[in-house]
């Protein structure tokens, strides 16, 4: 019974000392905007993407595990979805590295989306602490939180893609209406053919989804891979140069250009004249 006494002064000690809780943000909630600067030096905010679907990757410049899944975020979410002008990808400092350790993570990691520095601040708004490093965040085209990971990148990867489909398919653009979803894929002839050194070819989507435009020689050898990634309903227009500043270009011949869904597939044939 004689530490009873100390045991009740601890007690006492700990409810007038204990750590400050901060304030988060759950699925739902408006979210909190932020004012960075990025590794090229540019003032970004979250505000400036207004109207567009976000994905924040928060890391730490020196946490091991956010060097082995920054690949993650960049060839499994952010190529999926970089063709689609509706979405953004952030990823933000959360330890407040210097500059050079925020390069040598970029060099590591392969990330080519922009990374914000001193960002610790989000990490407060948005989890309640400084720990909840290696997460993603997708924020709707409203501002709110559409998506808020609980845990390392690598584990919830599947969820953030639905998420970020799902947000960019409710992103409807000035350009774009209703009534300007076509009711079927359709793949027009390029133009000119036969073409030399560029020609233009122009398709359509009824539904947003996965996409592969590519370009293959008549042996069917691919030549180049002109989409390959998520993009949302509407008219779509690309051009396809074939020169090659390496001096390997394509010779004259005809060559085959494959337009590739989830569930339909059109293929059509161009002419490459020298």
């Amino acid at each position: 019974m004689r530490y009873l006494p100390f045991l009740i002064s601890l007690s006492i000690a700990l409810l007038f000392f204990k750590t400050p809780g901060y304030a988060q943000v759950s699925v739902g909630d408006e979210a909190p905007d932020f004012t960075y600067s990025s590794l090229s030096g540019i003032e970004i905010s979250l505000s400036d993407y207004k109207g567009k679907v976000v994905y924040i990757f928060f890391y730490g410049a020196g946490c091991p595990h956010c060097k082995e899944n920054g690949p993650i975020t960049e060839h499994d979410i952010y190529q999926l979805f970089k063709n689609n002008d509706n979405f953004v990808a952030l990823g933000l400092d959360t330890w407040n590295y210097s500059r050079s350790a925020n390069q040598n993570f970029q060099a590591v990691t392969g990330i080519s989306y922009p990374l914000l520095l001193s960002a610790r601040q989000s990490m407060l708004d948005y989890y309640g602490n400084t720990t909840s490093y290696d997460r993603s965040v997708v924020i709707s085209k409203e501002g709110t939180v559409a998506y808020k990971g609980t845990n390392f990148v690598f584990a919830d990867t599947a969820e953030v893609t639905d998420t970020i489909e799902e947000s960019l398919s409710e992103v409807v653009t000035s350009s774009e209406g209703p009534t300007t979803i076509p009711d079927r894929l359709s793949l027009s002839q390029n133009y000119p053919n036969p073409f030399n050194p560029a020609t233009t070819i122009r398709y359509t989507l009824q539904k947003p989804g996965r996409v592969a435009l590519k370009i293959y020689n008549i042996l069917g050898a691919e030549v180049a891979t002109l989409v390959d990634g998520w993009q949302s309903a509407g008219s779509k227009t690309l051009r396809w140069d074939a020169t090659s500043p390496s001096g390997n270009a394509p010779p004259s011949g005809i060559y085959i250009y494959q337009l590739t869904t989830a569930d339909q597939q059109i293929t059509k044939k161009m002419i490459l004249l020298k």
